[in-house]
């Protein structure tokens, strides 16, 4: 029963001691520990340049400060150098007791050299800290700092931090983020100082302090929904006639779903923002150009080349008309053919269609052999005719534009004209087009009146013939 007594009276003691510690050094909001073997001990050596650093661990008790004093020798208390760093490390051993050790002298050389004092406060594993209070009248006292050797959470969380996309946050979360990267990434690369709050007595370390910090940070990021919400408004502004209409209801479904995202109580995740901005691509990617009006034009196209009319254009233009319609069969099959090689191939064809040349050459030819035609053998009506359907050739041959219809038509009207012509009596038309000669309607109304005249003269003597006869002898 008394040990039980005993051991509750120690557990009290110890917890006091916590408190009244806590208290002392301003520190109430920092959770405390106490050393044990395999802990770290770091001493930054950068600016009292020691030549030899070792440690002198003692118990400070009732005001004595020598109560269980841990002795330096050769294997125990002497500090090792890291690398070609300005720190130098201890790992206590395992005779350290949690409730023993609360003070430790960094001594040059030996127990008579140059000395730093220092309270062992441990606020997680391998920190500690120089008390404001200790040797204040010694102006070569490092005071003030923290010697930090375990900075894996830190550099963890940092690590994992750079590998966020700023594209994906709103500004104003992402300022604040950064800031937070920022101040920690000098705590990963300095040495961590203790800084005075507005509460006197209370302190803070920048480590804990720029660990939380970034956490809070971090946690706090907003995605910018925004983005998804642009990206929507980029769908919307796309032409979906110019696609097939099975491929524009998968985008629709893909855009319902996505403003159901954005308009949703949940917060969107960088995750589920990527997810439905990758939905949208695909379904983006995925539209296939409507054919129809590509169709139309192949049609159009193969109309003009096999039509008769097609002998009123100019060689090259309706061999380049065939390439065109040619190129737009094969778009048409392609099914991986985009909407640029679709419009371009539909562009094109109506291009050429717009573009071909009549072929006024033979106009003006036909022209030229009605001019060259002698007027004077014909009648005046029939002249007149032919000179007025080559005034009207000639004023469409200077015309800006001329329409298929009106060349057909001055074709037609110049060759009837030509074909009309009649000669005056006593001519034989020779006709200029080159035609079969027919005689004129006036020669051959006098042909038939001078064949009429001789039959009916040769009818007229042979009655006469046959009536008189021959006469009979009487006997």
């Amino acid at each position: 029963m008394n040990r039980i007594k005993k051991l509750s009276f120690l557990f009290l003691s110890v917890i006091i001691f916590i408190t009244s510690f806590s208290k002392i050094y301003g520190i109430e909001d920092i959770k405390l520990t106490t050393i044990k073997k395999g802990d770290v001990i770091y001493y930054d050596n950068s600016k009292t340049k020691w030549e030899n650093v070792k440690i002198y661990l003692f118990e400070k008790k009732d005001g004595s400060e020598d109560s269980g004093a841990f002795e330096w020798n050769d294997n125990k208390g002497q500090m090792n150098k890291i690398d070609d760093t300005d720190i130098w490390e201890y790992t206590l051993p395992d005779d350290i007791t949690s409730n023993k050790y609360n003070h430790v002298i960094f001594t040059n050389n030996g127990k008579n050299g140059n000395n730093q004092t220092i309270d062992l406060g441990y606020l997680g594993k391998g920190y500690a800290y120089i008390s404001e209070g200790t040797d204040s009248s010694d102006q070569n006292k490092q005071k003030g700092y923290w010697y930090l050797y375990d900075k894996t959470e830190l550099r963890n969380l940092l690590d994992e931090c750079k590998k966020l996309e700023e594209k994906y946050y709103t500004s104003e979360s992402w300022a604040t983020f950064k800031t937070s990267m920022e101040e920690a990434q000098s705590v990963l690369d300095g040495e961590q100082k203790i800084e005075s709050t507005d509460i006197e007595g209370v302190y803070k370390c920048d480590y804990f302090y720029k660990l939380e910090n970034l956490q809070t940070a971090k946690a706090d990021l907003k995605v910018d929904k925004e983005i998804l919400n642009n990206k929507i408004k980029e769908t919307q502004s796309i032409d979906k006639d110019k696609y097939t209409p099975d491929t524009v209801n998968k985008l629709n479904e893909a855009v319902k779903n996505a403003q159901g995202k954005y308009n949703g109580e949940d917060p969107l995740t960088v995750d589920g923002l990527k997810d439905e901005l990758s939905k949208l691509d695909e379904a983006i990617n995925n539209l296939k150009p409507n054919k129809d009006k590509l169709k139309e034009k192949i049609d159009e196209g193969n109309g003009i080349i096999d039509n008769e009319d097609s002998k009123y254009y100019t060689n090259d233009s309706v061999n380049a008309l065939k390439d065109k319609v040619k190129n737009g069969n094969e778009v048409y099959k392609n099914d991986n053919a985009t909407l640029a090689e679709v419009e371009k191939a539909t562009d094109e064809i109506d291009d050429t269609i717009k573009g071909l040349e009549l072929n006024k050459k033979m106009l003006e030819d036909l022209v030229n052999m009605a001019k060259n035609a002698d007027f004077d053998k014909y009648t005046d009506e029939t002249v007149e005719t032919l000179k007025g359907a080559i005034n009207a050739s000639q004023d469409l041959l200077g015309s800006g534009e001329i329409t298929l219809e009106k060349f057909k038509n001055s074709i037609e009207s110049l060759n009837s004209a030509i074909n009309g012509l009649v000669e005056k009596q006593g001519n034989v038309n020779e006709n200029i087009n080159n035609n079969t000669q027919t005689p004129s309607t006036g020669s051959s109304i006098l042909l038939a009146i001078i064949l009429l005249s001789v039959g009916a003269i040769v009818l007229l003597i042979t009655f006469v013939f046959i009536k008189k006869g021959p006469k009979k002898n009487k006997n």
